[in-house]
């Protein structure tokens, strides 16, 4: 159960990036990739503020003085994710910037579990999907 409950959460991920991508492309549009990068990092703050008020979470984000603050370099990325697809999509498109996005991430999550976290073997088969993924994305790109 825990597993569908997980698939479930990972594709409303992927739902939610394509959206996200799509929105905030045409925010970009009206604006500049770093004003609409800003308001979408506002918006999505004062969000998630109301939400912990609302379900008592308050209490943890105010204990985080033991946080390491390399662990806060996630924010920046988060808004790098936004900029750079921003920018990306004036160029070559959502579902290609989405392409990329995605590729990008499996094959530095390839990276993270097997060179960083050491949780995962290579195995050739992973070489080979890794190899289509590339082949994949030449396709829809093109």
């Amino acid at each position: 159960m825990i597993k569908l409950v997980s698939i479930i959460f990972a594709i409303l991920a992927g739902g939610s990036t394509a959206l996200e991508a799509f929105i905030n492309g045409e925010l970009g549009k009206s604006t500049s990739p770093v004003t609409a990068t800003f308001i979408s990092l506002v918006v999505g703050s004062v969000f998630f503020l109301i939400n912990m008020l609302l379900t008592g979470e308050i209490k943890t984000f105010l204990a985080t003085e033991s946080i390491s603050p390399k662990l806060l370099l996630g924010g920046i990325f988060g808004g790098g994710i936004i900029y750079f697809t921003v920018k990306a999509m004036d160029g070559i498109g959502l579902s290609s910037t989405l392409t990329i996005i995605v590729v990008s991430q499996i094959l530095i999550g390839f990276f993270i579990d097997v060179v960083v976290l050491k949780e995962q073997t290579m195995y050739l088969y992973k070489y080979v999907g890794a190899i289509l993924l590339f082949i994949g994305t030449f396709f829809i790109v093109s």
